[in-house]
C-alpha cells in the first residue's frame, strides 16, 4: 500500500509542477486538445503530461541558449599564445604557496578547452574559459 501512495504523491507533485509550467506560458489545454473540426476532444492524462512536457522542453532550451548568450558576452575568446592566470584553491596549496599561477595559452581543443604551460610544465589537465582569467600585460 505505501508505494501506491509514493505513486500518488509523484503524480500529483508532476501534475502541480505541469500546470504550473502551462500556467506561465499560457498554453491552454482545451485549445491542444481541438480537432480540426473544431470539436474538443477528450485526451487522455498521459498526452497531456506529453504536451505539458514538450512545452517546458522548449522552455529550457530557451534558458540554455540565453545562458549561452550571456557566458559568450561575459568571457571574451583567448587566443594562443595569450597569458593567463589560474586561481589555486586553499586545499591544493599551503599557506606560503602564491594563490595562482601564470601560464600561457598554447593549444585550443574544440574551441572549448585549452591546453595551458608554465615556465617548468604542461598542465596535463584541459581547462575551459571560466577556469582562468586573461592577462592584459604580456610576460
Amino acid at each position: 500500500m505505501q508505494g501506491d501512495d509514493n505513486t500518488s504523491e509523484t503524480e500529483t507533485y508532476v501534475t502541480m509542477e505541469v500546470e504550473t509550467e502551462v500556467q506561465n506560458k499560457n498554453i491552454d489545454p482545451e485549445e491542444i486538445s481541438k480537432t480540426p473540426d473544431e470539436t474538443t476532444a477528450t485526451i487522455s492524462r498521459a498526452q497531456k503530461l506529453k504536451v505539458f512536457r514538450q512545452a517546458t522542453r522548449e522552455g529550457l532550451q530557451e534558458k540554455a541558449k540565453k545562458m549561452k548568450a550571456t557566458s559568450s558576452t561575459k568571457f571574451q575568446k583567448p587566443t594562443i599564445g595569450q597569458n593567463v592566470r589560474i586561481k589555486i584553491t586553499d586545499i591544493d596549496r599551503a599557506k606560503m604557496d602564491p594563490r595562482s599561477i601564470i601560464a600561457v595559452i598554447t593549444d585550443i581543443k574544440d574551441e572549448k578547452f585549452y591546453e595551458l604551460v608554465t615556465k617548468l610544465v604542461k598542465l596535463k589537465a584541459l581547462y575551459t574559459r571560466n577556469q582562468f582569467t586573461l592577462c592584459k600585460e604580456h610576460f
